[in-house]
C-alpha cells in the first residue's frame, strides 16, 4: 500500500517508528522567549523605533580610503526632522559665504527666540560622527548666539560632490548674499564641472543668465579690487561695479588711486552712483590754476597825487575815481580818451543773424 493510501492510524505508527530511529544526540534549539510586561500598541512601537534611530545614525562608519568620502547614513533621513547638538555641527567647506553680518545674526537670533525654528537646517553625516552643514549656516550661528544647545535638522545622505552642489545652490534664494559671493559660487560651479557655460549655471541655480553674467563680471577686476572684495564681499553692488570699471578703463595706470576711492564705500555703503563717480574721478580732474589778480595801477595828477586807480579784470577796465576829483569831468575826459583810442582800431564787424 502506498503512503497516499495509508490509513491515519498506520501513518501515525510509521511516524513514531521514524522518531525512535532518529539519533539521540541532543540538539541545541534557540527559541524566542515569550513577551513579558505590558503589551504595546503599534503607535508605541513606532515611537520606540524613532527614539532608537538617532543612536543608530550616530554610529560612525569607518573610512574606506576612497578619494571621495561616502555618506555614512545608509538611509536618507531628509524627510525626518530631528534634534542635533549644535556642538556636533561644523561649517561646510563649500560655503561661498565667508563673512556674516553680526547685527543680522543677532536679529535672526531674536526671531528664533520669539518664534522658534520655522525651517530645519540640512546637514550630512561625516565619518567622524560630526554633521556638516549643507544649508542653514546663518540659523546655526544665530542658535548658538542665543544659547541653544540643539537645533532641528534634516540629515541627507550626500557624497562630497553632491554636498558641494547642494551647498552652492542652497544660498541662491538668499537676498542677503552679496553679488561677489554669488559670483564665487557660480565660478566654483563652472570650475567643478557642474555646468559648462553661463546658461547652464542659470539653469542650475534657478536664476537669469543676465544675473549670472553681471555677477561673474566682478571676478574680472584687478587684484587690488578683488582683495578688497575678499575682505568686504558686499562692498560693490552691480551699479557701483559699472562705475568702477569705467574709471579703471580711463585710468588703468592709477589703480591704487581708484582702489582708495572705492574704499569710501566701506563707511558709506549706501552711496549712490553719481557720488561714487565724483569721488573716483576727482583725483584726475585738471586743477585750475588761480592767477593772482593784477594790482590796481595808480594814475597821479601833476603834483604826483593819486587821482585814479585803474584795475584790469580779464576783459574789463575798472576805473576808480579818488576823492576830490570831479566825477562828471573825469568821466567825460575818460570817454573822450577812449573814443580817440577806438579811432585807431580796426575791428571786424560782427554778422547779425
Amino acid at each position: 500500500m502506498s503512503k497516499a493510501h495509508q490509513s491515519e492510524a498506520a501513518f501515525t505508527a510509521s511516524l513514531k517508528d521514524r522518531l525512535r530511529a532518529a539519533p539521540t544526540t541532543p540538539q541545541t534549539m534557540h527559541m524566542t522567549p515569550p513577551p513579558s510586561g505590558a503589551s504595546k500598541s503599534l503607535e508605541d512601537l513606532l515611537r520606540d523605533d524613532a527614539a532608537d534611530a538617532p543612536a543608530l545614525a550616530a554610529a560612525p562608519v569607518p573610512d574606506s580610503g576612497a578619494a571621495e568620502s561616502r555618506p555614512t547614513a545608509l538611509v536618507d533621513e531628509s524627510n525626518v526632522v530631528r534634534k542635533i547638538a549644535l556642538q556636533d555641527i561644523v561649517d561646510s567647506p563649500y560655503q561661498p559665504r565667508k563673512r556674516y553680518d553680526e547685527t543680522r545674526i543677532q536679529l535672526l537670533g531674536e526671531t528664533l527666540k520669539a518664534r522658534g525654528q520655522d525651517e530645519a537646517i540640512v546637514v550630512r553625516r561625516l565619518p567622524s560622527g560630526k554633521y556638516e552643514l549643507v544649508s542653514g549656516h546663518r540659523r546655526t550661528r544665530a542658535a548658538r548666539l542665543i544659547g541653544w544647545s540643539e537645533i532641528d535638522a534634516r540629515v541627507r545622505a550626500l557624497s562630497d560632490r553632491q554636498a558641494e552642489l547642494a551647498t552652492l545652490t542652497s544660498n541662491e534664494s538668499n537676498e542677503e548674499l552679496s553679488t561677489y559671493e554669488r559670483a564665487k559660487a557660480y565660478q566654483e560651479a563652472l570650475d567643478r564641472g557642474f555646468a559648462s557655460d553661463q546658461k547652464g549655471i542659470a539653469t542650475l541655480f534657478g536664476c537669469s543668465q543676465g544675473r549670472v553674467s553681471q555677477c561673474l563680471s566682478l571676478l574680472q577686476f584687478p587684484m587690488p579690487i578683488i582683495d578688497l572684495l575678499e575682505k568686504y564681499p558686499g562692498l560693490l553692488k552691480t551699479r557701483h561695479a559699472r562705475v568702477v570699471k569705467e574709471v579703471i578703463a580711463k585710468h588703468p595706470q592709477a589703480l591704487d588711486t581708484i582702489t582708495a576711492g572705492v574704499e569710501v564705500l566701506i563707511d558709506k555703503p549706501e552711496m549712490d552712483v553719481d557720488e561714487l563717480r565724483a569721488v573716483l574721478v576727482k583725483p584726475f580732474e585738471k586743477k585750475r590754476v588761480r592767477t593772482k589778480p593784477p594790482e590796481p595801477r595808480m594814475i597821479t595828477d601833476k603834483n604826483g597825487v593819486s587821482a585814479f586807480k585803474v584795475q584790469i579784470r580779464e576783459r574789463e577796465i575798472v576805473i576808480k575815481v579818488e576823492e576830490g576829483v570831479d566825477v562828471d569831468l573825469a568821466s567825460r575826459r575818460a570817454m573822450g580818451a577812449l573814443r580817440e583810442f577806438a579811432g585807431t582800431l580796426e575791428l571786424q564787424k560782427k554778422k547779425i543773424i
